[in-house]
C-alpha cells in the first residue's frame, strides 16, 4: 500500500506540476542558509546556483511546519542549510568527494535527491545562532547523537531538536545530529527539478 508520501508525489506528477514546494511558504519564519550555493561547505565550493531555494516534498514542508510549530514556543527558529538537491548535483558532488557514507552515490541517489531530507539547526527566535556539537557537515564522532561530550549547552539543543523533528514524524540520521529524513524515503523517485523560481528559469 502506498504511503502518503508517494500518493502525494502521485499526485503532484499527475497535475503535470513540480512535485516539491519552496519550504518557507509552508514554514513562514524559516531561516535558509543553502551552504552549497557558497563555498563554505566540506567541498570547500559553490555547487547550487545563485537563488537556490529550499525546496522539499509537500509532506516533508509539512512536517517541518509541525517542527517549527513545536519549537517557537521553546524559543528557537529552524534554520535549514540543505533540503532538496537535484540529481545533476550529485553527479558534481560525487565527482569532487566520491565517498559513499559522506555524499550519496548518484547512480542511487540519496534521500536529498527525492526531496525527503533536510539538513538543519536551531537559532533563537531574533536568528541568532545557538551552539551545537560540531559545525555543520562535520565528519567527526561529535556530529554523532550518541555522543555524549562536548558542553551541556550544545548536547541540550542537539536533543531538542531531535525531539522536535521526531515528534514531527522524521527519522534522525544517527552520524549527523543536522540531518533527518522522511519515513520511507528511499522508495520514493529520485528528481531533477530546478532550484530557481519558473519566471527566473524562463528568462
Amino acid at each position: 500500500m502506498a504511503g502518503p508520501a508517494s500518493v502525494a508525489l502521485g499526485l503532484w506528477l499527475a497535475a503535470g506540476s513540480a512535485p516539491v514546494v519552496d519550504a518557507t511558504e509552508v514554514v513562514k519564519d524559516l531561516v535558509v542558509d543553502m551552504k552549497y550555493a557558497t563555498p563554505d561547505n566540506f567541498l570547500k565550493q559553490k555547487v547550487y546556483p545563485d537563488g537556490a531555494r529550499c525546496l522539499m516534498l509537500p509532506e516533508t514542508a509539512e512536517r517541518l511546519k509541525k517542527a517549527a510549530d513545536t519549537l517557537r514556543p521553546q524559543g528557537y527558529r529552524l534554520k535549514v542549510y540543505d533540503c532538496y538537491r537535484p540529481i545533476a548535483v550529485q553527479w558534481q558532488m560525487w565527482k569532487i568527494f566520491p565517498k559513499p557514507g559522506y555524499v550519496a552515490n548518484p547512480k542511487k541517489g540519496g534521500n536529498h535527491n527525492r526531496g525527503a531530507a533536510v539538513d538543519l539547526t536551531l537559532v533563537t527566535l531574533d536568528g541568532a545562532e545557538v551552539e551545537m556539537p560540531t559545525p555543520f557537515d562535520s565528519f567527526e564522532k561529535a556530529a554523532h547523537h550518541g555522543y555524549k561530550g562536548g558542553t551541556e549547552a550544545s548536547r541540550k539543543h542537539r536533543e531538542i531538536l531531535r525531539a522536535a523533528m521526531e515528534g514531527a514524524g522524521f527519522k534522525k540520521n544517527a552520524m549527523e545530529w543536522w540531518h533527518y529524513d522522511l519515513p520511507g524515503a528511499t522508495k520514493l523517485p529520485v528528481l531533477d527539478v530546478p532550484f530557481t523560481k519558473p519566471e527566473e528559469t524562463s528568462k
